[in-house]
């Protein structure tokens, strides 16, 4: 009973141990990743070692404890071995981190790691762009349905399934274009951190609900969607920009009228070669008497001093058709232009110096377009240490120094060096070659240099088995592996020319 007794106490002991040493460890866990230089990282990546290190000591008592028969409950016991080889997990990564270079693949592979929220955050900007994207697609399919049925009924009046299949398909057009505005905004304030994107994760399944399945006869929106956002409050600015005069009957007639149709508000560049008037549809929420539109044109005109040049300017009523007459339409205006005054009734306005300088820089960029070589930076000898010599040493390097037969001559060692220590450089190509040809091969995954010490003991497609002897470039020198399994996907095999 007193063993027993004793035992426990030795146990309990020891976990307070653990418990103590998880807290020091978690605590220099975190000065070590706050740490501002390497001088301080290398002092607390040392005082980790330390402590995991006294864990692992009493990760092996735990262990004793465990196999043995003396004690009933092992399950605490268990659970802080288990806490003891998590922290070991995370010394290894720590280990791992500093002993990697900064230029080998594993540091440049850790160079592209992206902070956790910037990529929530790229990952919630291309998720709205896609959603923009398929609302966009489904818009252009229910005007193209539009279209077919309005001309459907037009040839066989009195349709009225076909009428109600417009009439919905119209109403959907307008309720896409309303998310469209609604996510554009949300899209211009997360680029500028104006909102959360854990408010955007709120909405998504809402917007997903509703792309999927708006076209059920059953389905009913939520219109409050977008409330918890507060996109009344945000500046004019962030809002998007989006036609607000138009009503369906009018695009409709301007995308039977022209070859495409557009949403944006712009107006339309006119084609200065062409001989032909330009067109603007302008839909007005309060029209002016055509009267008053020929008069500001006709002003216009002779203000900018091509009275004599341009013919004078047509403005006609667009015709409706009997069936539009019965409702009330906003509006809508024919304005043709003569192109020589662009897309407006101002006047060609001559470029400025700079802005044709501009111009004119623009244009020669694009005949020298720059190419991905143009990035890489031409290596030229530079001399490391240059100190005053006597004229009768050689003042340049030999002739073919940078000559595969030139580093065949070079010891092994001399190889080594140079391929460690002269990452990216030519030198370090040319040694690598010299030692392929030596019979040494290049482990990927150790970063070492192998070689056969004799034939291996066996050989499949996928490895092979054996003894081999590398080279430790952290204790420089060459050691001997026995039973050492080589996997070819591990083998650096490229053929250097």
């Amino acid at each position: 009973m007193a063993d027993k007794r004793k035992l426990q106490g030795e146990i309990d002991r020891c976990l307070k141990k653990v418990a103590e040493g998880v807290e020091q460890f978690e605590d220099i866990w975190q000065k070590l990743h706050n740490a501002a230089n390497a001088n301080q990282k290398e002092k607390y990546e040392a005082d980790l070692k330390k402590e995991i290190k006294k864990l692992q000591r009493l990760r092996d008592q735990i262990k004793t404890w465990v196999a043995s028969n003396e004690i009933k409950d092992k399950r605490q016991l268990v659970e802080n071995r288990k806490l003891i080889e998590t922290q070991m997990e995370r010394f290894k990564v720590v280990e791992r981190e500093t002993k990697t270079k900064a230029y080998s693949k594993e540091g440049l592979g850790l160079a592209q790691k992206v902070d956790p929220a910037q990529k929530e955050k790229e990952e919630t900007e291309q998720w709205l762009t896609n959603t923009i994207d398929t609302l966009n697609m489904q818009v252009d399919q229910f005007e193209s349905e539009v279209e077919s049925l309005s001309v459907q009924t037009r040839k066989k009046k009195g349709d009225k399934e076909k009428q109600d299949r417009i009439e919905e398909l119209k109403r959907l057009i307008e309720r896409h274009r309303y998310h469209i505005r609604m996510l554009e905004t949300i899209l211009r304030m997360l680029d500028n951190d104006s909102v959360q994107v854990e408010a955007i994760h709120k909405i998504k399944d809402d917007v997903e609900y509703y792309i999927d399945s708006s076209q059920d006869p059953d389905f009913e929106e939520n219109e409050f969607i977008y409330d918890d956002l507060d996109l009344e409050d945000i500046p004019p600015s962030l809002m998007a920009t989006s036609p607000q005069g138009h009503n369906d009957e009018e695009m409709f007639l301007q995308s039977s009228s022209t070859p495409t149709s557009t949403t944006s508000s712009s107006p339309i560049p006119p084609s200065p070669a062409t001989g032909t008037t330009v067109s603007l549809m302008l839909p007005l929420q309060a029209p002016e008497p055509l009267s008053s539109l020929k008069a500001m044109a006709e002003r216009a005109a002779l203000g900018s001093g091509l009275d004599g040049e341009i013919p004078s300017l047509h403005l006609t009523d667009r015709a409706t058709s009997p069936a539009q007459q019965k409702t009330p339409q906003p509006a809508v205006t024919e304005v043709n232009l003569p192109p020589s005054l662009g897309a407006c009734p101002l006047g060609p306005t001559p470029l400025s110096k700079d802005q044709l300088y501009q111009q004119a820089m623009q244009e020669a960029a694009w005949t020298h377009m720059p190419h991905p070589s143009d990035s890489e930076r031409i290596r030229q000898y530079l001399m490391r240490n240059p100190c005053p010599t006597p004229p009768f040493h050689h003042q340049m390097p030999p002739h073919h120094s940078d000559s595969i037969e030139f580093y065949q001559r070079l010891s092994t060692e001399t190889l080594f060096f140079i391929f460690y220590y002269l990452e990216g450089t030519k030198a370090q190509y040319l040694s690598a070659k010299a030692l392929k040809k030596q019979s040494w091969r290049f482990h990927t995954k150790y970063m070492m240099w192998f070689q056969r010490h004799e034939e291996p003991k066996t050989i499949t497609d996928e490895f092979e088995q054996g003894t081999y002897i590398y080279f430790d470039y952290e204790k420089w020198g060459q050691r001997k592996k026995e039973g050492f399994t080589f996997e070819y996907r591990y083998l650096e095999d490229r053929d250097l020319q």
